[in-house]
């Protein structure tokens, strides 16, 4: 059966455009200064942590050239390698590929966690850093926290979640590169007494009948649309979310020199074989 899809015109839009937004989104309490973080490194630290605990995600503006990336996030888990088979994946346009649905285009993204499609875990977190951001509009990264969303769910309606077991497929891109895969799970799951939404508006193989899941695909895109943060970057920005409560997207956009890198970062039970950066 084919991949339930959505509409991209239904991804999140990028809203009426601030010169001030930039200013604005770091005084939130999400977004944690580097600034002197040699001096400071330790009180740095615990505020990040405690974004990314509180809001599941964290934005790490000020930092520094030369600034150890991985170093750094090493102490949040073990890494494993991307689609691409590198620790450290590069995130730029390709070209060509502005036809098929696909993270490494243009295009605009639905909301959705990574590596749903995984056979193992998908990663706990997910961190993007900016080495070159785009020029003109777009190229946003949109976060939402959906935990309240799932924990608000009926009962009736979680144990459907947790019991109905899914198919998931790689995107449209990464099946013609020839490294996509496919994988069955439920929604939800609880690992280690933590829970793990995966989360996919168009690569979700839904049988019929799945109508209380529809439902909830339609909810939680609707939340994310009214509720998402967009994140605009500046060179050298650092974002990090909680993969298994976080739903992330992008804005679509022009400039091909848009150059972001990830690194993915392993759930502590996860017994595939850790890799260094």
């Amino acid at each position: 059966m084919a991949p339930k899809r959505l509409r991209e015109s239904q991804a999140p839009s990028r809203r009426g455009y601030d010169p001030n937004w930039k200013v604005m989104q770091k005084t939130r309490a999400h977004v944690v200064s580097f600034e002197n973080y040699e001096e400071t490194a330790k009180e740095i630290t615990i505020a990040y942590r405690s974004a990314l605990h509180r809001f599941g995600y964290v934005h790490g503006v000020g930092i520094p050239d030369g600034f150890d990336y991985p170093g750094f996030l090493a102490e949040f888990g073990a890494f494993y390698p991307g689609p691409s088979g590198n620790v450290i994946e590069d995130v730029k346009a390709e070209a060509g590929m502005d036809d098929v649905y696909y993270g490494s285009n243009r295009r605009a993204l639905l909301p959705h966690t990574e590596g749903y499609e995984f056979t193992d875990l998908p990663p706990r977190y997910l961190a993007l850093w900016c080495v070159t951001p785009p020029a003109g509009a777009g190229g946003e990264t949109t976060l939402f926290d959906a935990r309240d969303v799932v924990q608000q769910l009926p009962a009736a309606d979680r144990q459907i979640l947790e019991r109905e077991v899914l198919g998931w497929v790689s995107s449209a891109g990464l099946r013609r590169k020839g490294i996509g895969q496919e994988s069955v799970h439920p929604i939800l799951e609880t690992v280690h007494d933590e829970q793990l939404l995966r989360f996919s508006l168009n690569n979700i193989v839904l049988p019929a009948g799945s109508d209380r899941v529809e439902l909830f695909l339609e909810r939680v895109r609707q939340e994310f649309e009214a509720g998402h943060n967009a994140v605009s970057y500046e060179r050298n920005d650092l974002l990090h979310w909680d993969n298994w409560r976080v739903l992330h997207s992008r804005t679509a956009f022009e400039d091909p020199q848009r150059h972001l890198r990830r690194i993915q970062i392993r759930h502590w039970s996860d017994g595939r074989a850790a890799a260094e950066a």
